[in-house]
């Protein structure tokens, strides 16, 4: 009796870890992985950052940078200043000051030109119709 249990022992261990890889006990691969995803050469590839409420009808926040070119050279000095913004919710209004004692200007891209050397602090203010504003400003070199 000893011997039919001993066998019916070995039998059971070798059922139990034999037969499962014969394919009775099918494992669970993992999934292929996704084909990549190609772009073609020259296609944008900027996203977009997610608008704040999105889904909700509420607009982006107001972002404004302030950018000139030239932003160094010799008196007289003519600077082309752009107001970069996203979001915010039309119409926009602009403030650039040109930090040399001059009018301000209320367009969004002004020219400027600086008569007398040194260095010059021009700010950029936006403000939009809901009341959200930002401010940027860039630093011109003149020699």
């Amino acid at each position: 009796m000893i011997r039919a249990l001993g066998c019916s022992t070995t039998l059971a261990v070798f059922l139990l870890f034999i037969l499962p890889g014969c394919g009775g006990d099918k494992q669970r691969e993992a999934p292929p992985p996704a084909p990549p995803t190609t772009v073609a050469q020259g296609a944008p590839t900027t996203v977009a950052p997610a608008a704040k409420g999105e889904g909700e009808g509420e607009p982006a926040p107001l972002l404004a940078w302030a950018d000139g070119s030239p932003e160094e050279g010799s008196a007289p000095l003519t600077v082309e200043f752009k107001a970069d913004i996203e979001g915010g919710t039309p119409p926009l209004k602009y403030q650039w000051s040109f930090g040399d004692g001059t009018p301000n200007a209320s367009e969004p891209n002004p020219k400027h030109t600086y008569e007398k050397p040194g260095k010059y602090r021009a700010d950029l203010s936006v403000t939009d119709s809901a009341g959200d504003s930002d401010t940027d400003y860039l630093e011109i070199e003149v020699q």
